[in-house]
């Protein structure tokens, strides 16, 4: 069973960090532990649920089971290929020209060449194009002026598969070690806020997750919103404490249980308490229709 408090040790388990209790969180951790007791007994250990689990996996299970279901299958190994958007696309063509930067390369020129082939490749699906050259341009530019430094892409993998049937791997967008932030980027049409950025739970507190038990110093962690409409950036950095990271670490690994669990039994029941637009950050349902009517456009050249 893994209860997470603020001070850890390395107790030789296979399993590696093993996060252990403290008295001083009993009165906050007494009443999850039986629930996550039941969690994890609900588990076949020996099973491998899905090849390995990630924040976006969780988050498309919590936007709803069906979804999930839809694009992983029962466990499968390939996920159904995501249908290639405008928006898919422009994000992975700033993420890639941000990449080449960040490695000492020239991330506009990246930029262009990735969005270049891409939007080839949209209009010869017959997707709707719009004038984002321009915004793309621009939102590159202007990470690349914030002056940030550090490893991008860095990949992680955490050892869950006791606890849930497979590893939570991922890739932080950009590691500054030196100066112990995690970056995460986000390419949006929707509205962010710091209220929002207090809200998400997965990437923030998983990253940082990662990071802490490799270097065992508590990172910080950072939004870099860029709006391709408005052709705005925003920076949300989470607000946190310590005893705040670990009480909210432990709700997470809870729902991270129940995911589990739901999945290695095959419950993909839509109860019609769905998460939140990824896009938007609305409560999503099966008609959503992200509100794009107080977004302020740009003119793009």
């Amino acid at each position: 069973m893994t209860v997470f408090s603020s001070h850890s040790y390395f107790d030789g388990h296979p399993q590696g960090w093993k996060w252990v209790y403290q008295d001083d969180y009993s009165d906050l951790f007494d009443s999850a532990w039986s629930a996550m007791a039941a969690a994890e007994e609900a588990l076949d250990l020996d099973m491998v649920v899905v090849p390995h689990w990630s924040a976006s996996r969780f988050m498309l299970f919590d936007q709803c089971p069906q979804l999930f279901m839809e694009r992983y299958g029962l466990g499968g190994s390939e996920p159904v290929p995501l249908e290639s958007t405008e928006a898919l696309c422009f994000g992975q063509a700033v993420h890639m020209g941000l990449e080449a930067h960040f490695n000492g390369d020239d991330g506009i020129r990246a930029f262009r060449h990735a969005w270049r082939a891409m939007t080839v490749e949209l209009e010869l699906n017959q997707q709707a194009i719009s004038r984002t050259t321009t915004s793309g341009l621009s939102l590159v530019s202007q990470v690349i002026d914030l002056g940030l430094k550090g490893t991008p892409e860095r990949g992680f993998s955490i050892d869950t598969n006791h606890e849930l049937g497979a590893p939570i791997v991922g890739a932080m967008d950009l590691w500054d070690q030196d100066g112990n932030v995690v970056y995460d980027f986000k390419t949006t049409r929707g509205l962010w806020s710091q209220e929002r950025a207090q809200h998400e739970v997965y990437q923030p507190l998983i990253y940082t997750w990662a990071a802490w038990e490799e270097t065992d110093q508590w990172p910080a962690f950072e939004y870099i919103v860029m709006n391709r409409i408005t052709g705005n950036l925003e920076r949300f950095r989470r607000e946190w404490t310590e005893d705040q990271w670990v009480a909210q670490m432990n709700g997470l690994w809870l729902r991270m249980e129940a995911t589990a669990a739901a999945v290695k039994a095959g419950d993909f029941a839509c109860s019609g308490k769905h998460g939140e637009c990824p896009e938007c950050g609305e409560r999503w349902d099966h008609d959503h229709v992200c509100d794009e009517s107080s977004h302020r456009r740009i003119r793009l050249l």
